[in-house]
């Protein structure tokens, strides 16, 4: 008896450490570049929904400098053909009002100098012997003098005023110039700005809107939404969907085959960089808790792109059964 029960241990003993520990675990996943630079519309005052006119190949080569994303720019000609007639019509009123101002600025100088003259004559005739002159007459050219120091003083204070006033006059119509130059000036940015030029070369990889439609030409984008994006090829990487339930399985540092979709089925290598904190759905469509997994490539120049779809391979321990737990 004892025998038969010390066989089945050392039976039960060799079937287990020939049994495997570790299984090969399968995930999808998709290749990402971590460094990438974002198309989309610019700000715009009072602009917030665009009209796409020009957008390069969808995963075509672009060069740096090159115009690779344009919007519809109507509204924008519009206004500025508008402003730009304001502000000619301004400037020429403002020639207008320097001429008018610059007469009106002689005028006054004259009625100053006029009744600076007439104080003289004024003082001169006050200033012979009074007793040449009867005492009536005399008090009269007394009384005149006053008069035209008071005019005189009236002239100058007119002339401060007048001065003053026309400052005022020049300034108000020179600032509503400066305002519509200003204007004129900031829709000629924007009219620019509607045409995006590449940050860097690399490859054209438009994005999706909200509806998951790829933008195209005669598509809508609103202010802050990513129409395409040029990312940099040499820090491409891989982000694959591991299954929550898969979450106790993987560690950073495990080893990864990351193998193509499709075509030619190249493999590439590659370590587990990071495990994601957080859990999300995988789609709409298909609601399954998952974790983002960020996997670095060994090798460093790869003919890889953005976007492109990959089955990657973790050997991971053998998740444990509920009857292996008993």
């Amino acid at each position: 008896m004892k025998g038969s029960l010390l066989a089945l241990a050392v039976v039960a003993l060799t079937t287990a450490s020939a049994s495997p520990t570790t299984a090969t675990l399968s995930i999808d996943g998709e290749v990402y570049a971590r460094t990438t630079s974002p198309l989309m519309p610019p700000a715009v005052d009072q602009m917030w929904q665009f009209n796409i006119t020009l957008l390069a190949v969808d995963s075509g080569p672009v060069k740096q400098g090159d115009v690779v994303l344009a919007f519809d720019g109507s509204t924008l000609a519009k206004q500025l053909a508008e402003k730009n007639s304001r502000l000619q019509e301004k400037r020429r009123e403002l020639e207008k009002l320097q001429l008018e101002l610059a007469e009106r600025e002689r005028t006054g100088r004259l009625d100053t100098e006029k009744a600076r003259a007439e104080l003289e004559k004024a003082r001169r005739k006050t200033e012979q012997p009074q007793e040449l002159i009867a005492g009536m007459a005399y008090r009269k050219l007394v009384i005149a003098r006053r008069l035209a120091e008071r005019k005189l003083a009236l002239a100058r204070e007119r002339e401060l005023a007048s001065a003053d006033q026309r400052f005022q006059e020049q300034r108000m119509v020179a600032s509503e110039a400066a305002q519509l130059q200003a204007d004129v000036d900031r829709l000629q940015a924007s009219l620019a700005a509607l045409n995006v030029v590449a940050p860097r070369s690399g490859l054209m990889m438009h994005k999706s809107n909200w509806n998951g439609e790829k933008f195209d030409v005669g598509s809508q984008a609103w202010m802050g939404q990513t129409v395409a994006e040029i990312p940099d090829t040499s820090t491409l990487a891989v982000r694959a969907e591991l299954p929550e339930r898969d979450l106790l399985r993987v560690r950073v540092g495990d080893r990864a085959r990351i193998r193509i979709e499709g075509g030619s089925g190249s493999v590439f290598a590659g370590t587990v960089r990071r495990l994601g904190r957080t859990v999300r759905s995988k789609s709409q469509v298909q609601p399954i808790p998952i974790i983002d997994v960020d996997i670095a490539l060994d090798a460093a120049n790869v003919r890889l792109k953005p976007g492109q779809p990959v089955r990657i391979e973790l050997r991971a321990p053998i998740a444990a059964t509920p009857g292996a737990q008993r």
